[in-house]
């Protein structure tokens, strides 16, 4: 049993239902306790705020007096967890750690999934006869008796923070859900569909609670997980599932071969798509609510010649929206781009294959320049993420109605700022180089391997080297590199040769995740933004217009202090964050 400290509270990290049953045995109520005085021994509160939280619960008069936890939440002066955790130490409830602890699955099934899910409450064990649960708020009352009476037996509860509780929430019920769908399509066999069957039939199966607690359950640790997709595909005698996390491919379980048709079609239902129709290729969007989150999922499901194939995009804000400061940009880096995003007008541009993180990053920039309240307007294919404050339009090019299109009907639309979600072809190249000379601020990606070879690209593509030289404020070239995870971050084994080609020291030290648990035993949890920024300063914007190449004008970028993708690359290694193994794939690329 590990002892840490949270906000001067004791803070238990537990491996099982033995050490819980000996805290629970030692865990005895402390002398009593005011909870101004418990915020006051943790120093969370000084006694002059007290005084005004106590003044302000009574004035409270008529409007019924109010609890001081709840006012010195609306003042700020707390948050709603270093509430509970004091309450925790007043009324001597443990405060427990959840990353370790293991669940047996015959507990788990005392509490249905929607009541947990409902309630944010974890089972953990049977102690004499009471089920302990975890929650993040084991004060409250309405929800514990609603939980006893639910599932017929008597609840004591510990506390947890809200992060553990989701973690464990996620962790457990999807994969139990999963394993339970799957005992029940075992006990109820579903038959392989023949062509000839009715919609009717095929939108029963659809329908039926396995197949629908499977694809949740599917969906649910796709999430959990961090994965930005997730694969159903079809095989001659089975059906494989595949998560990509941190832009790399997991092999997660394979199913049996005849629960593919009732599956896609389920998908099908889920995106509003003609379950009919298995000979063209279908697109559809769903959204899903996990407590409160809001998770958007992108379907698209084509026809190959083993049945069906599906893909869901997972697009989750807390991912997507990322601060510009949360990207993982060096200092100097971020300075350079708040500067530029600054400006009244210019076109500002971010490079990189597919899968380099580019309209994450774009959107955090908008995230930035939204605090200014600018006139929005961008044009995308497709929207990834609804952006309040934001117009956004979505391309169709069925209907003909591309980026070029939307450009121009834009500069007539009276916006400050513009983002185009790529530039493809020399009109919308045009347009947006002359929004930028106009007054506008554009913001835009392209698919080149660095940032100086963007100008070349540009002026390949129309844009005049003068157009270029003041109206470009800067490229940005980025790619994704893969974080070591800090559980089990280890030195790393580098191979001669690697070091050779990557100029290493032989004294210096890297490391890499050997790979746990909470790391799926991948080694890495998350991924980091490697750029290579081109700020274009007067001496750029004249070789620029003297048509200079790109390899002198980055030549003269890395004097003025741009680092080329290797370097930052490397120096994220150099400091533990990631591996050579990363560095010297990108290095590949």
């Amino acid at each position: 049993m590990l002892v840490a400290r949270r906000y001067g509270v004791r803070v238990y990290s537990l491996k099982d239902s033995g050490e819980l049953r000996t805290l629970l045995k030692v865990h005895k109520r402390l002398p009593d306790m005011r909870l101004g005085e418990v915020l006051l021994d943790e120093q969370l509160i000084n006694s002059q705020q007290l005084d005004i939280a106590l003044s302000d619960q009574k004035g409270s008069g008529a409007t019924g007096k109010r609890h001081l936890g709840q006012i010195l939440v609306e003042h700020g002066l707390v948050t709603v967890e270093q509430l509970n955790i004091a309450l925790a130490k007043k009324l001597a409830i443990p405060y427990v750690r959840l990353d370790k602890f293991e669940v047996d699955v015959d507990v788990l099934s005392l509490i249905p999934s929607d009541i947990a899910l409902k309630y944010r409450a974890v089972p953990l064990t049977i102690i004499d006869g009471v089920l302990i649960i975890a929650m993040a708020n084991p004060l409250d009352q309405s929800a514990l008796s609603n939980l006893r009476f639910n599932c017929k037996i008597s609840i004591d509860a510990v506390m947890s923070s809200t992060k553990d509780i989701q973690k464990a929430l996620e962790k457990y019920y999807s994969q139990y859900e999963e394993e339970e769908a799957l005992e029940d399509l075992k006990m109820d066999p579903v038959q392989e569909q023949h062509p000839a069957e009715s919609i009717q039939n095929i939108e029963e199966e659809a329908q039926k609670k396995p197949i629908v607690r499977l694809l949740n359950a599917i969906v649910l640790q796709a999430v959990m997980r961090g994965a930005s997709d997730i694969n159903i595909r079809p095989e001659k005698d089975r059906v494989n599932v595949y998560y990509r996390v941190d832009g790399k491919m997991q092999y997660v379980r394979t199913l049996s071969r005849n629960i593919l048709r009732p599956l896609v079609s389920r998908v099908k239902i889920t995106g509003q798509m003609d379950i009919a129709e298995r000979r063209l290729p279908q697109d559809g969007h769903a959204r899903v609510m996990r407590g409160n989150r809001q998770i958007d999922l992108r379907l698209s499901v084509i026809p190959t010649v083993n049945g069906e194939s599906v893909v869901i995009r997972v697009l989750d804000k807390e991912v997507g929206f990322r601060p510009l400061s949360q990207l993982g940009l060096r200092e100097q880096e971020l300075q350079i781009i708040n500067r530029l995003i600054t400006r009244p007008h210019g076109m500002f541009l971010i490079t990189g294959p597919t899968g380099a993180g580019k309209s994450t990053t774009l959107y955090a920039i908008l995230n930035e320049v939204k605090k200014r309240s600018p006139h929005i307007l961008t044009v995308e294919d497709p929207v990834e993420y609804d952006m309040e404050g934001v117009e956004q339009v979505q391309i169709s090019i069925a209907k003909g109605y591309t980026f070029a299109h939307a450009l121009r009907h834009f500069l007539r639309h009276d916006p400050d700022v513009i983002m185009v979600g790529e530039i493809r072809d020399e009109e919308t190249a045009h347009i947006a180089g002359k929004a930028a000379m106009t007054g506008h601020l554009v913001f835009s990606t392209l698919h080149t391997n660095d940032a100086p070879s963007t100008i070349t690209r540009l002026v390949d593509m129309g844009i005049a080297p003068y157009l270029l030289s003041s109206g470009l404020l800067g490229v940005m070239a980025q790619r994704l590199v893969r974080v070591n995870c800090e559980q089990c971050k280890a030195e790393e084994v580098i191979d001669p040769h690697v070091r050779e080609s990557l100029s290493l020291e032989p004294h210096e030290v890297f490391f890499r995740g050997a790979g746990c648990y909470k790391c799926h035993y991948t080694g890495y949890s998350g991924r980091n933004t490697v750029v290579e920024l081109l700020n274009v300063t007067p001496e750029i914007s004249e070789m620029i217009m003297d048509e200079r190449s790109s390899r002198e004008i980055g030549a003269r970028a890395r004097q003025q202090g741009m680092q080329s993708l290797r370097e930052n690359a490397l120096e994220l290694a150099r400091k533990g964050i990631t591996s050579i193994e990363e560095v010297y794939a990108l290095a590949a690329d």
